[in-house]
């Protein structure tokens, strides 16, 4: 594409520059992003993209709360289906799109009227900011779309040029097919073209319909295919319906918490729910309140009968039913929202800071967050503002400056309405970037300016903006001492990005000094872990589990337990597997069982940190017995123990890659392990063969049935008395939606990978 007054002299080094430093800040993220699993959509994302790549079409979706627009799926499913369940090929795929969307940043600040110097300052700011730099390594569409998006706005730009129009129209509709709130801004973006389009009104009429026309041969296949698949009409997807209603139980409410929407769309969707349970999910409802006769009517078919459709137009219903009960409610909550979205949330899941207080954040990752994304952000905001005006001063931008306009407006007028996260920002801010850069020109004219109440107004709504989103005056907020803030924004008391900011860097040699600990746990180096106990640094919360399994490994287990009730872990669960551990060391399995049994334990399924922390005593018989409430400590890369009825009986699944220790099981002779084992896959895959190792040795394989089966293998022989690591390696497949949707707690977000199912294991 060229350039507005571009030529073959034209020097674009600034935008090579800024290339290379986006290239270098996007290197040094690669897999260093302080990542604890799946945020947001990732999760939903990637099960519906595994089943687009096995050829399930978007079957996956008919069981979840709510359907998706399916370019980004299919985005995923093209990775899946080429290079398997592999997610640097995709960080990869959407590191070069990110790369792209600078020099596109590039050519619309061109296009705007700015020269390379200022063009390269716009894409500058695109290749450091944090959100744009981190988001290709997320399953989440921002990257696509906001490649989608800005080609389809630059070639929007002529419309002159009917081909472009019709392009445009095509990255339009792409875009849209990626982020369905897109489809709102359709015809708005229709009518300026038309307006802006010159000539007379059939070529204004022309220049309107022509990207509706492209965009809307790509949507309306999608729409058919849609509302056929999920059971009625389906534009692009639904979670505008599950939004509304969740921002009117909000509204309602007085405080957002998704469990009364959660809870009203799985009466409408858990087949494996009784007619009682349903009622019961739904009696909360302001539809059940009212009694609306077309909820009763839905809970009288079984949940399997009730279509996507069906459910968007009850979750529509039950939204409009909330507001209406308290449309002043409304009001205020879309008020609130409204500032939010331009205020900072500095644990907000897509920054990847939870855990900061406890120094989890390294110092490098902190500083990133506070200069290139939270100080970034408060001062481009009223510096795109200011951007904006000086180009409605000289009357530059044309069509390109009203289209941004309107994407800006759009987006501030439709978030709050549901409810608005920082996450919804991040499409906004390349054309933040790209306005803010034009700022300077104002200072070189400000007599001018102020004599211009338009200008003053501009003025006004940028030290407007950056008032909302600094929030200054939060150092003013009367607060009893200790208490946090009612606001989240850059300046003032916690949780300001400055405080969190500052807890976080101080509470680094904390964090730094549990590692060094952990290390020597794991090591079973006692030297080490009694040194790494010493150090001033290390937490409370840490000594509180390390000083009783130190007592243990000394063979005192009865002083470790004396020390546990002195002492008080981060977490209840891990004091109630602390006291499992001991107990089992005495000899106690009864008690042990009753504390590693316990539902706090199993919410969180600690089998990875207990993996890491526990060095259990020897096994019975040395036989491991799965989800018995013993096997914490034992076992690595299992999900939670669940019974199957088609095998009758309470197995774990492993993950792709999990491991088993059978502590002291070696007798200088060869032995053998064996496994009772299935792997009760969906019957249009191929059942797996589990690949067994001992180290670096290879001990061969097995492939499960779908019912339990004995499978063995030779050990070779180890000095009496060392320990057997088995690893067990295995093909994958994702379960069904539902199996999403009922991980609570800990593990809400958490897609599991299933490989097969262990029923127990032992060394013969």
């Amino acid at each position: 594409m060229r350039l507005p007054n571009d030529n073959r002299s034209t020097n674009h080094w600034p935008l090579l520059l800024a290339l290379l430093i986006g290239v270098a800040l996007r290197v040094a993220l690669w897999g260093n992003l302080p990542r604890l699993g799946f945020i947001s959509d990732e999760a939903e994302y990637l099960a519906a993209a595994d089943w687009l790549a096995h050829g399930r079409g978007f079957a996956w979706h008919t069981g979840y709360l709510w359907t998706r627009a399916p370019l980004y799926p299919l985005f995923l499913a093209a990775h899946i289906a080429l290079f398997g369940r592999d997610l640097a090929v995709i960080f990869a795929s959407q590191t070069l799109l990110s790369l792209l969307n600078v020099g596109l940043v590039y050519a619309l600040t061109r296009r705007l009227g700015g020269g390379p110097l200022m063009a390269g300052g716009a894409a500058l700011l695109s290749a450091i900011a944090l959100p744009l730099a981190m988001y290709p390594q997320f399953l989440l569409s921002e990257t696509l779309f906001i490649s989608l998006l800005l080609a389809a706005l630059l070639l929007l730009a002529d419309p002159q040029r009917r081909r472009r129009l019709l392009l445009g129209g095509v990255f339009l509709g792409l875009a849209t097919l990626t982020r369905g709130l897109l489809l709102g801004f359709l015809p708005l973006a229709a009518l300026w073209i038309g307006w802006r389009a010159g000539g007379g009104w059939r070529e204004r009429v022309i220049a309107a319909l022509l990207p509706l026309l492209a965009a809307g041969m790509l949507i309306g296949p999608w729409a058919l295919y849609a509302s056929r698949t999920y059971g009625g009409l389906i534009v692009i997807d639904t979670t505008g319906a599950y939004n509304l209603a969740l921002g009117g139980r909000t509204a309602y409410d007085g405080g957002r918490s998704d469990a009364p929407t959660r809870n009203f769309t799985l009466a409408l969707l858990d087949p494996t729910l009784d007619g009682a349970a349903r009622a019961g999910l739904a009696a909360g409802s302001c539809l059940a309140q009212t009694g609306d006769p077309r909820l009763s009517a839905a809970l009288a078919k079984p949940a399997s009968a009730i279509t996507q459709a069906e459910r968007q137009q009850l979750l529509s219903a039950e939204g409009w039913c909330l507001i209406w009960a308290k449309p002043w409610a409304f009001v205020e909550k879309t008020l609130i929202e409204l500032v939010d979205l331009f205020q900072i949330n500095y644990s907000g899941d897509e920054r990847l800071a939870e855990g900061f207080a406890l120094g989890r954040l390294p110092r490098w990752y902190t500083l990133a967050m506070l200069a290139l994304d939270d100080t970034l952000y408060v001062i481009i905001l009223p510096l795109a503002a200011l951007g904006w005006a000086a180009l409605r001063h000289k009357g530059t931008g044309g069509v390109l400056l009203g289209l941004i306009g309107l994407w800006l407006l759009y987006n501030v007028a439709a978030a709050p309405l549901l409810f608005a996260i920082n996450r919804f920002r991040t499409p906004l801010l390349p054309f933040l970037f790209a306005l803010a850069v034009f700022a300077p020109v104002t200072r070189r004219r400000w007599q001018e300016w102020l004599s211009h109440r338009r200008s003053l107004g501009y003025a006004t709504l940028a030290f407007g903006l950056w008032l909302i989103a600094a929030t200054p005056y939060a150092y003013l907020e009367p607060l009893a001492p200790g208490a946090p803030a009612r606001w989240a924004s850059y300046f003032g008391p916690y949780p300001s990005a400055l405080a969190a900011a500052q807890i976080a860097w101080q509470s680094r040699p904390q964090y730094e000094a549990l590692a060094r600990l952990e290390a020597a746990v794991m090591r079973d180096d006692l030297a080490a872990w009694e040194q790494a106990l010493t150090d001033p640094d290390l937490p409370a919360y840490a000594r509180a589990v390390a000083e009783p399994l130190l007592a243990a490994r000394r063979g005192q287990p009865e002083q470790g337990l004396a020390l546990l009730a002195q002492s008080q872990p981060l977490y209840p669960w891990q004091a109630a597997v602390v006291r499992g551990e001991l107990l089992r060391q005495m000899g106690d399995l009864t008690g042990a069982r009753q504390s590693l049994g316990l539902t706090l334990v199993d919410d969180w399924n600690p089998t990875g940190w207990a993996w890491r922390w526990l060095h259990p005593p020897p096994l019975p018989g040395d036989r491991i017995d799965l989800a018995d409430d013993n096997d914490l400590g034992y076992i690595d890369g299992f999900y939670l123990g669940e019974f199957d009825p088609a095998l009758g009986a309470t197995v774990r699944w492993a993950s792709e890659t999990a491991r088993l220790r059978f502590p002291a099981a070696a007798s200088g002779r060869p032995r053998q392990l064996c496994l009772r084992a299935a792997a009760n896959w969906p019957s249009d895959l191929p059942q797996p063969t589990v690949q067994v190792a001992l180290g670096e040795t290879r001990l061969g394989s097995f492939t499960p049935d779908r019912s339990l089966q004995e499978y063995c293998l030779p050990l070779p022989a180890l000095p009496a008395g060392t320990d057997y690591v088995i690893e067990l390696t295995s093909p994958s497949f994702v379960p069904d939606a539902l199996d999403l949707v009922r991980r609570q707690g800990p593990q809400v977000g958490q897609v599991r990978i299933l490989a097969f199912q262990l029923d127990w294991a032992e060394v013969r």
